[in-house]
């Protein structure tokens, strides 16, 4: 699996955030009108793309077009291929959605799909086994500090092994439930 590098400054815009922000642009077209809010929310967020990265004319120009014509997000969607910029979709699209006060039903629909693609990517059991592996090497460092928290030379050391063996951890916090 390859990495994914963030944005730099003075650097072009990844393909993958152009994309998002044509997807957002769509999004704002999902109730049939661009809200003046939308229209303003996305303007400022493209103006500060140019002036920190410098955007190209001819994706200033695909900008404006998208804002004319509404696009399919389901075109566009394969160019996003950065799992951070596709998880930055949700979020702009949800703010962008929330802009003019009102999330129309399209809107929704259109943010629970993007949601759902989301999360229908992700490899729960490989989510599951680094969660399994993280804990039981918590769990060792755990043991091996407790380990050498216990007494460790002459009668103490005895008296802690045998009271082990009978089931008492001398150690243990917890002297159990308050009566």
């Amino acid at each position: 699996m390859s990495t994914t590098q963030p944005q730099i400054p003075n650097q072009p815009v990844s393909n993958s955030t152009f994309y998002m922000w044509r997807c957002i642009i769509a999004i704002a077209h999902a109730d049939g009108t661009v809200q003046p809010e939308e229209y303003k929310y996305i303007e400022r967020i493209i103006a500060n793309m140019d002036r920190v990265y410098g955007l190209s004319d001819e994706q200033k120009q695909t900008f404006e077009e998208d804002f004319k014509t509404p696009q399919n997000i389901s075109d566009l969607l394969p160019q996003i291929n950065d799992p951070q910029v596709r998880a930055q979709l949700i979020y702009f699209g949800g703010l962008l959605a929330h802009a003019d006060g009102v999330v129309t039903p399209e809107e929704d629909a259109i943010l629970k799909k993007l949601h759902a693609d989301q999360m229908a990517g992700l490899d729960m059991d490989q989510i599951r086994k680094q969660v399994s592996e993280h804990v039981a090497d918590e769990m060792f460092h755990y043991d091996i500090q407790r380990s050498m928290d216990r007494p460790q030379k002459g009668w103490f050391r005895l008296l802690d092994a045998f009271m082990l063996r009978l089931g008492i951890d001398l150690m243990e916090n917890d002297a159990g439930p308050e009566k």
